[in-house]
Parts: C-alpha cells; sequence; structure tokens
C-alpha cells in the first residue's frame, strides 16, 4: 500500500537538492533475515535515501526490485510507517534470541525525512525495551537528537555507531554524497556520542580508487577520526553491481572521465581485485596503530549531566 506526498524543494547544509517525493508504506515485516554478512538481522525504516551518493550499493538492491537505481533511487523515498510497532510484535516472540540487529545497511536512517517520521528513534526505543543489540550505520547527523535513547540502550545490550565517512576530501565528498552532512560535522557528533559514553566510531567506506585512495587522504581521514575520539575504524573499496555500476560509471563520465578507462579495467565485474583492496586495509591498519585507534579497551565515559547541544556549524 502506498500513499505519495510530494515535497518541497529542500536544502541540505545550504546545497539546493531536487524536488523529492516520499510514500508511505505499510510493511509486511520489520526485521530481515540475512545471509552470508557477517550479521542475521537488518532492519532498514525507509526505502530509497536522499543522501544520493553516486556509489551506493543499496541501488543495486533496488534493480533486483525493480526499482529505479538511478535518479528515481533518492527522488522517491518510500517509508515504512508501520514498522516501530511491528518490530515490538517481533521482538516480543519468545522465539527471538536477542541477536544483533544490523540498522541502516540499505539507506540511511537519519536522512533528513526522519525529523518529521521519526521511525528511527521509535525502532531504538524498541530495541531499549527488549534488550537488543545493535549496530547502527548512518551518514547522517541527526543521530545527536536520540543520543538518550542510545545512552539507554547501550547499558542494556551492545550498541555501536558508525559513520560512514569515506573520505575528508571536500572536494571528493561534495561531488559524490550531494546530500549528505560535511564529513566534519559527522565527526562532531561522533565525537559527542563517544563523550555521551556510546562506542562510535568511523566506516571508510567505500573508498573510492583514483579518487580517495592516496596516502594524504587516507592518514587525514584516519587522523581526523581519532581527533574525534573514534572507538574503531574500518576501510573498504567500492564494489559496484548492476543498478549500482551503470550509475556511477555514468557519474564517472560526467564528473572525472579520465578514470573511466581504469575502472572499466578494475571491475569487469562487482569486485576490485585483491590488489587493489590489500594496500589500502594495510595501510588504513597501519594508520589506526600510528594515530591509536581501537586502543580503548579500558573506554568507559559518563552519560551527560544535560542533554547535548551542538553547534554543527564549519
Amino acid at each position: 500500500m502506498e500513499k505519495s506526498q510530494p515535497i518541497e524543494r529542500m536544502f541540505y547544509d545550504g546545497k539546493p537538492m531536487p524536488r523529492s517525493e516520499y510514500f508511505e508504506i505499510v510493511a509486511k515485516s520489520a526485521l530481515n533475515r540475512v545471509q552470508h554478512m557477517g550479521f542475521n538481522w537488518s532492519l532498514n525504516p525507509y526505502q530509497g535515501c536522499f543522501h544520493s551518493c553516486v556509489y551506493c550499493f543499496a541501488r543495486a538492491h533496488a534493480k533486483l526490485a525493480d526499482r529505479d537505481p538511478g535518479t528515481g533511487f533518492s527522488a522517491r523515498v518510500g517509508v515504512k510507517v508501520n514498522l516501530p510497532e511491528l518490530l515490538r510484535r517481533e521482538l516480543s516472540r519468545r522465539s527471538w534470541k536477542r541477536e544483533t540487529v544490523a540498522f541502516g545497511t540499505a539507506t540511511d536512517p537519519y536522512q533528513p525525512i526522519e525529523g518529521t517520521y521519526k521511525l528511527t528513534r521509535r525502532c531504538l526505543e524498541a530495541f531499549r525495551d527488549f534488550r537488543t543489540p545493535i549496530g547502527l550505520i548512518t551518514k547522517g547527523t541527526m543521530v545527536l537528537r536520540d543520543v538518550d535513547v542510545l545512552y539507554e540502550l547501550s547499558r542494556r545490550a551492545k550498541t555501536t555507531v558508525c559513520f560512514s565517512i569515506p573520505t575528508g576530501d571536500e572536494t571528493v565528498w561534495a561531488k559524490t554524497e550531494p546530500g549528505t552532512p560535511p564529513p566534519a560535522k559527522r565527526l562532531k557528533v561522533l565525537k559527542a556520542l563517544v563523550e555521551a559514553g556510546i562506542e562510535a566510531g568511523v566506516g571508510m567506506a567505500p573508498v573510492l580508487p583514483g579518487l580517495s585512495d592516496s596516502p594524504q587522504q587516507l592518514e587525514a581521514t584516519v587522523a581526523a577520526a581519532a581527533e574525534a575520539g573514534a572507538c574503531f575504524v574500518w576501510a573498504n573499496i567500492v564494489y559496484l553491481k548492476p543498478g549500482t555500476k551503470e550509475h556511477f560509471m555514468e557519474f564517472l563520465g560526467r564528473e572525472y572521465p579520465h578514470l573511466l578507462p581504469r575502472y572499466r579495467e578494475l571491475f569487469p565485474g562487482a569486485y576490485a581485485p585483491p590488489t587493489v583492496k590489500a594496500p589500502v586495509t594495510a595501510a588504513v591498519a597501519e594508520l589506526k596503530r600510528r594515530h591509536g585507534v581501537g586502543d580503548r579497551r579500558a573506554w568507559r565515559a559518563e552519560p551527560p549531566l544535560e542533554p547535548l547541544q551542538l553547534d554543527l556549524a564549519v
């Protein structure tokens, strides 16, 4: 069941974005069973994503579901309006074993429409009440709004917040993630969450060969994460499945045409060869050691005495 609602042209961090249309979906289930991913369950309150990242792997899922993986992926965003109620019902079952749920694996749970529907917050409240561990990933700074629920959840079950920050290079960011807050703002929020007692870190993914994989770019991103107090950092190279690949290659042809031959060589399929991935992951591992990321075994922050307020101006 769908109910469409066009909204006015939006501005995100001062940049005009195309008109988006949000449509309400009555979902049949909340938790998705996942295989071969390192976790068994995922949760996604939204379908499609305003953030419009050109490399987003979820575009491939959209193609498989016969949805537009290109401009339609961000122009029409589905809102699963009944998800919190469904989630509570599923978490209350005797068969539920409180396994870790990956929250926001396909589309960002903190894209701008969350400010209206508050689906992510209500789902976090359900996880808190049913003591279910989560790993949440986002590019959004709105996560700061929910620091109170995240803190309560983290005292009942394992809770991590991963900020997707592929690079701190603002030129690459502006072209590849046009609907997202700047990396510096994400790091400010990460710092606030860590100081509030929440385990938060950085996922440098996807690193883009020829665009964001230089030694200087990698070190700048790891150093900034360390400065913000990141509890962990990990990295991975972009992968380009059908749906994502066509959209990304079109972007390269428009913005970085000199890189098209290299990407065609590197990606005859979906994944770059190990000779491309291994040097990046090895470099990030060494940078983590150098900057002291991950050496936080005794870390335990105290809860904030007052509600957090953060000026995100940069």
